[in-house]
């Protein structure tokens, strides 16, 4: 939940990889709750007030049936890999950008179509700065420093 637990544990992973190599961090992003229950139909009041304050602090409230985790934004993760001795950080979307209309299409006529092109801008976008917070899961990935 700290960044300060965050950063120590990053940092621990710096130090135990060899020099050139390379750490990968996971992350939820700071949309992920809100773009879920939106694509689900279980957007409320209780969980649109509970988005509003994820923008604020990232702290996730965990009785609204998840658990009591830190939602980041892609800079942040990124910063804090940075911060804990990382070079080249790169952060990546795991679902991609359009994962809400694969859940929305579930069960569907559309289902595989809109699942096959989900996975198609998926790979396209994977990094683009601009999309990676909208993917529920984020992953950053840099590599430890020659000695």
């Amino acid at each position: 939940m700290r960044r300060a637990d965050r950063l120590r544990a990053l940092r621990e992973a710096v130090r135990v990889t060899r020099p050139g190599g390379r750490v990968v961090a996971a992350a939820i992003s700071r949309f992920a709750g809100a773009l879920d229950f939106a694509a689900t139909g279980r957007l409320d009041a209780r969980t649109l007030a509970e988005a509003r304050t994820l923008l604020t602090d990232g702290t996730n409230d965990p009785r609204i049936g998840f658990t009591h985790a830190y939602f980041h934004r892609a800079e942040e993760v990124a910063d804090e890999c940075a911060e804990a001795g990382l070079t080249g950080v790169v952060v990546h979307d795991v679902e991609g950008p359009a994962w809400t209309a694969a859940d929305a299409a579930a069960g569907g006529p559309t289902q595989d179509a809109v699942f096959a092109a989900a996975v198609d801008l998926a790979q396209v976008y994977s990094s683009e700065p601009a999309l990676v917070g909208s993917s529920a899961h984020l992953l950053a990935a840099g590599r430890v420093p020659q000695r």
